[in-house]
């Protein structure tokens, strides 16, 4: 059987009203799994999306010993197309119709654990499913038609304090993405001037006030063209004077592993899961949808036991980040 893997990666967003203060979403979620089945959908950029499943995670004795009046709640949301769907095959250029019967539709889901304690949301990322701005905006909609009430709610990211480290382990830095006021350029340091080399003096012809946004990359080249130690040190640069840039991401791998891009202005806290992406059904291999019960069940023990390149349970990192 042929083997495939689909990596997934995690996020975790505090739950807040806009300013310091946390908000718990659980009584919410439960308000909107007792609704009626076509009562929890709402139409998001003209898509119905909807709650599928609420549920309280069972925690066993030693986690509750560990951490005390620990709550977790897991829920499913999906976002159901229904416009024309073409399906093809590989060797053909023909395609067909995926027709749909009037109340059949595409899913495409995401998995939720809200953490009670933390007022934290551990959310697993899709490309073409929601985002913690659908997720948040879907349920400020369903407050306002179960209770006639106005929610103030946000998922503010978790910031990952240790990407500096993390940048540190990359040995192949394939693009460097810099946005930035020309009046800034002075305040940089021998670092990431050297970094820029001589393109740096260009921006000295510049009059005050100028936005810049600097693309610096290798390529489809597999050599490292960047010098190492002259990124490691700017890299460490920017992390320290953040405030110059308004935006700064490095762009690189490690070893074999795929390109990774780094985010050190707004570089968020995640973790990642390869799943299996196929099945053998008659002795064919067949590509599969993620079953949800599986994704529940893995990030409940990435979340609790430990998570993926960590020595530590993902709560603990995000909890740490947080203060």
């Amino acid at each position: 059987m042929v083997s495939k893997r689909q990596l997934v990666k995690f996020e975790a967003y505090l739950a807040c009203n806009g300013d310091k203060d946390v908000v718990d979403i659980s009584n919410l979620l439960f308000k909107i799994s007792d609704q009626p089945n076509d009562k929890r959908a709402v139409d998001l950029y003209g898509v119905p999306v909807r709650i599928d499943r609420v549920e309280e995670l069972t925690l066993d004795d030693n986690t509750l010993k560990k951490y005390p009046d620990m709550k977790l709640i897991y829920f499913h949301m999906s976002k159901l197309r229904d416009d024309g769907i073409a399906i093809t095959k590989q060797s053909i250029d023909d395609l067909v119709d995926l027709n749909l019967e009037p109340d059949e539709y595409i899913a495409e889901d995401i998995s939720c654990i809200f953490d009670t304690r933390n007022s934290v949301l551990f959310v697993q990322r899709n490309f073409h499913s929601l985002s913690p701005v659908g997720i948040k905006t879907y349920l400020k909609e369903m407050k306002k038609k179960i209770d006639n009430e106005v929610i103030a709610l946000d998922f503010r990211p978790v910031a990952d304090k240790e990407i500096i480290s993390k940048l540190k382990q990359v040995d192949n830095v394939r693009k460097l993405e810099l946005s930035f006021g020309n009046d800034s350029y002075k305040q940089f340091n021998l670092p990431l001037k050297k970094c820029l080399g001589d393109m740096g003096k260009i921006f000295d012809t510049f009059g005050n006030g100028l936005n810049i946004s600097l693309v610096l990359s290798a390529g489809h080249k597999k050599d490292n063209l960047f010098k190492k130690e002259n990124t490691a040190d700017a890299i460490q640069s920017i992390s320290e004077n953040h405030s110059i840039f308004s935006k700064a991401v490095v762009s690189g791998k490690t070893g074999s592993m795929p390109v990774e891009k780094y985010d050190l202005i707004r570089g968020k806290l995640q973790t990642k899961y390869n799943f299996s992406s196929v099945k053998e059904v008659s002795g064919t291999t067949k590509r599969m949808h993620l079953d949800p019960n599986s994704v529940r069940d893995i990030m409940k023990e990435l979340y609790l036991d430990r998570a993926t390149g960590a020595s530590k349970p993902f709560m603990e990192l995000v909890v740490e980040n947080l203060h």
